[in-house]
């Protein structure tokens, strides 16, 4: 197979060689016009061949070397040699040399070979200084933030702007990809976009799922912790039916903590860390677990859950 592969590599490289020679012996006699034409049609190896051919038989024409460099340009290429020879002859064609980079820039970039539109940009400005800023302006306008940016830093809060209000157009993960992409370009937005993605975590049932809002919201700044360590005393709390507390309850470290917990009606539960669940009421026994951590769900409203924290011995309950 590499045999096979080796030798279809050296026919394309002698196909490719033939067509030069080929190139060269037809249009050996050939014009500028002629030269120019293959180029048009897309057809650059045989056009570079005439042009190749065209100085070889007179190299003090200023527009064969020019137009040459105008073929070479249309294939992506951002050396100015064939440029620079003609400059020598007719210094007066660099007016239109950063033009062309532009022109082809833009041609480039449309059909999504940003490397090269990035690189021939590049030519443009540094052939004529004073296009940056225009330069810049419509890859804004075309929304080609990454390089408006490049060539106007002064774009960055605009672009940061506009994406920030694209996340708040959508919902759920799409709004992601958006502020991920506004923050690049401004640090403006990024406690916004943590409060606005903690809140969302604050809405979510399954802890998968508010594990990823949190994870999300911590790629703009420092969170803070999912959990709240209750010390000795009395505390209460309320829920819609369905909801669960927005924090793992958790106790002192070292600390032996006699906890109880009640309502009018016992009627929510415990879930436990390790996904363990209880069911509360007068007569249940809590898990004798190493460490407490547990969220309280409710499974009709309650508006007065009450929790009592004291120090006494581990794993035993309180008195409700």
């Amino acid at each position: 197979m590499k045999k096979h592969n080796t030798i279809l590599a050296r026919i394309g490289f002698l196909a490719v060689v033939v067509i030069i020679v080929l190139g060269t012996s037809i249009y050996g006699q050939g014009t500028l016009k002629e030269a120019k034409k293959l180029m048009d049609d897309g057809q650059y190896r045989l056009s570079e061949a005439v042009f190749q051919a065209l100085v070889q038989k007179d190299s003090q024409k200023a527009d064969i070397w020019y137009w040459w460099g105008v073929c070479r340009v249309k294939q992506g290429y951002q050396d100015d040699e064939m440029f620079l020879k003609a400059l020598g002859l007719k210094p007066k064609l660099s007016e239109s040399i950063a033009p062309l980079y532009r022109q082809e820039a833009q041609v480039f970039l449309k059909t999504s070979q940003t490397d090269t539109a990035r690189g021939l940009f590049d030519k443009a400005i540094e052939w004529d200084k004073d296009l940056r800023l225009e330069v810049a302006q419509y890859l804004y306008d075309s929304g080609h933030y990454e390089l408006a940016v490049r060539y106007d830093s002064r774009y960055a809060d605009k672009i940061a702007d506009i994406l920030y209000e694209k996340g708040e157009e959508v919902s759920g993960e799409a709004s992601l990809s958006f502020y991920r992409k506004a923050v690049n370009y401004s640090s403006k937005y990024f406690e916004a976009i943590k409060a606005k993605l903690l809140a969302v975590s604050k809405t979510k049932f399954e802890e998968q799922d508010i594990q990823y809002w949190r994870n999300a919201a911590s790629e703009f700044g420092s969170i803070p912790p999912n959990f709240k360590i209750y010390e000795p005393g009395t505390y209460t709390f309320s829920l819609k039916a369905g909801e669960k507390t927005d924090h793992w309850i958790m106790f002192p470290y070292g600390v032996l903590i006699n906890y109880g917990i009640s309502s009018s009606d016992f009627n929510y539960k415990l879930l436990y860390d390790d996904g363990y669940v209880v069911k509360d009421g007068k007569d249940v026994v809590y898990p004798n677990k190493t460490t407490d951590k547990f969220k309280i769900i409710a499974i009709t409203d309650q508006p007065k859950i009450t929790m009592k924290v004291i120090q006494g011995r581990f794993g035993s309950m309180a008195e409700k």
